[in-house]
């Protein structure tokens, strides 16, 4: 990877393109090694998933982390809504060399708007219990942990479900 560039203030979030498709696979290897049993066929699949919409961060061209969300309409009322639509955020990532900079705040708060667009009434995501850079960015922006699931990693690691209601 390059060294990176240019300072948070430039950071740009944009739609994921094709061509960035080595860029996500190779960070998701990378930095989800310690929890999947196989990051890079979970990455591909929740890329292939349909309707799934990811955007990728960068300081100037510098491409430093991406997020990604898959989509569900729920096949009957919940709550005052009539079949709504709700965010699963299926990865979250940020280059090692580029953390600490609001990079996942970021791409955080993009999630939160590519959702609304959809019409997503909530977003929900699992993240690994032990990963408490990532639960820290995810209790900063809302969202609180529902359901503890024991096994839900690679080598019998527990996982966090957490949620977060979506403001109008």
């Amino acid at each position: 990877m390059s060294a990176m560039p240019g300072k948070t203030a430039d950071l740009t979030v944009r739609p994921k393109r094709a061509t960035d498709d080595e860029f996500v696979l190779g960070l998701s290897q990378r930095v989800f090694a310690a929890y999947s049993r196989d990051p890079l066929a979970s990455m591909h699949g929740m890329l292939e998933e349909r309707g799934a919409e990811a955007a990728v961060a960068q300081l100037g061209r510098a491409r430093v982390g991406f997020v990604l969300l898959g989509y569900e309409r729920l096949a009957r009322p919940f709550g005052p809504w009539q079949r709504p639509v709700v965010a699963r955020l299926n990865a979250i990532a940020v280059r090692p060399d580029a953390e600490g900079r609001g990079i996942g705040r970021a791409l955080l708060a993009s999630a939160e708007e590519m959702a609304r667009a959809a019409g997503a009434v909530s977003i929900w995501l699992l993240t690994a219990e032990n990963n408490v850079r990532a639960r820290r960015l995810f209790e900063s922006g809302g969202f609180l942990p529902l359901v503890r699931a024991p096994t839900a990693y690679a080598r019998g690691q527990a996982g966090i479900t957490m949620f977060r209601l979506l403001d109008a």
